[in-house]
């Protein structure tokens, strides 16, 4: 019996209250309590891999043949240390690049922006760890990026200021009358529920082979909300340049039919 109570403290409770460990910090660090605190979520990451290394060292201490496995860890540190740099240097680069990316007080986001890493599609960020930072996409699909090129690469942020906009563009016929036409797109764009500041400035962007275009920003609270607003924006300019004439030019097809 004592005998199993050994094995038990030795080589099972250390396991043991790494898991209690584990859950409590779960519980109390929650994702939802994490949100938009990525140094926290980093530092508990390092927090949990410090605790099972230790349960880990603690058990094979109980080994007789590992029973100075914490004053070798100690006493041979400095070599394991470079050993380790040596072996596992694109793993360090992503650890020390996390915590780079997680410790600033200009950090470039957070828990919960919607970014743009390089080449990579644009999307969520739904966590970090000590190895990677987690993207979803509007797709669902999940890109892991490591930490190492998150922290060299060039990061577009699109949800850091208060307001999003994204530019709509409406083509009119050559002849319209353009007030008429910046006042009505305007109009159309600052009446739409979802707007949020001043009223839009709409310019003339570009005069086309079948028509002027012209452009606007459609400004929202959350970036969320600018697609639908987008979408909805362009619906009632076009329906209202149909109530007041305004002409949308499109190509046409004319087929002449010769003499027979």
């Amino acid at each position: 019996m004592k005998d199993v109570l050994d094995i038990f403290l030795k080589y099972v409770l250390p396991f043991i209250a790494a898991y209690l460990i584990n859950i409590v910090m779960n519980r109390f660090l929650s994702k939802e309590f994490l949100r938009g605190k990525i140094h926290l979520i980093f530092l508990k990451g390092i927090i949990l891999a410090i605790v099972w290394a230790a349960a880990a060292l603690t058990a094979l201490s109980g080994i007789p043949a590992f029973e100075k496995t914490w004053e070798t860890a100690i006493a041979s540190s400095g070599i394991a240390a470079v050993v380790l740099g040596l072996a596992a240097q694109s793993t360090l680069a992503n650890v020390f690049a996390g915590i780079a990316l997680s410790a600033s007080t200009s950090r470039p986001f957070d828990i919960g922006d919607r970014i743009k890493i390089d080449n990579y599609d644009p999307g969520f960020v739904e966590n970090i760890t000590l190895r990677h930072t987690v993207i979803k996409t509007y797709q669902n699909e999940i890109i892991y990026i490591p930490n190492s090129i998150a922290g060299s690469a060039t990061i577009v942020n699109y949800t850091q200021e208060d307001s999003f906009s994204y530019p709509i563009r409406v083509q009119v016929a050559y002849g319209t009358d353009m007030d008429k036409a910046m006042t009505v797109m305007a109009s159309a764009i600052y009446s739409h529920p979802k707007h949020y500041g001043a009223r839009p400035t709409v310019l003339c962007k570009s005069c086309d082979d079948s028509g002027v275009t012209l452009q606007a920003l459609v400004e929202t609270k959350d970036f969320k909300d600018n697609p639908r607003a987008c979408s909805e924006c362009l619906v009632e300019i076009m329906r209202r340049f149909n109530e007041e004439g305004i002409e949308i030019p499109y190509n046409k097809l004319v087929v002449l039919k010769g003499e027979e």
